[in-house]
């Protein structure tokens, strides 16, 4: 958990991948806790976004995830995901995280790739529940990933 003396870097890089500090978000629902958004930089240019998620509740675990990202269609295919991720996982590591979870739809198997290539290990896939806003835009499942940081 972040401790009230962290903060977290406005740039970090790795691989020629680097996440910059666009925004804190505050809390709001539906996931109701604060998050770092990065964009994610190729050569200066914008490829993505990552957020990491500052909490650990038991919706973020379940469904949301506590690192979410997109890559934009253009750039996908490079591996800028897995090493964001990794970089994502590195300022969860540094904000006094041990194990956090990110989740994805079963069937997409990019990122299902993404998930195992940082580490993560598949616990679960759990069903949606019908009052969940996630449930109101289609989507019945989650694939839930345990990665130590």
């Amino acid at each position: 958990m972040m401790t009230p003396m962290a903060m977290p870097p406005e740039t970090v890089s790795r691989d020629g991948v680097t996440l910059r500090l666009e925004e804190l978000v505050e809390p709001r629902p539906p996931i109701d806790v604060p998050a770092l958004r990065y964009r994610i930089e190729v050569a200066g240019q914008a490829v993505g976004e990552l957020r990491v998620r500052l909490g650990d509740t038991e919706d973020l675990q379940r469904h949301f995830g506590q690192i979410g990202y997109e890559v934009y269609p253009a750039f996908r295919g490079h591996g800028h995901a897995t090493t964001a991720c990794r970089l994502g996982l590195a300022v969860m590591h540094d904000l006094g995280y041990g194990e956090i979870w990110i989740t994805c739809n079963p069937d997409n198997k990019a990122s299902r790739r993404v998930c195992e290539k940082v580490g993560g290990v598949l616990a679960e896939t759990v069903d949606i529940p019908a009052g969940h806003v996630m449930y109101q835009h289609g989507i019945r499942q989650k694939c839930r990933y345990r990665v130590s940081v």
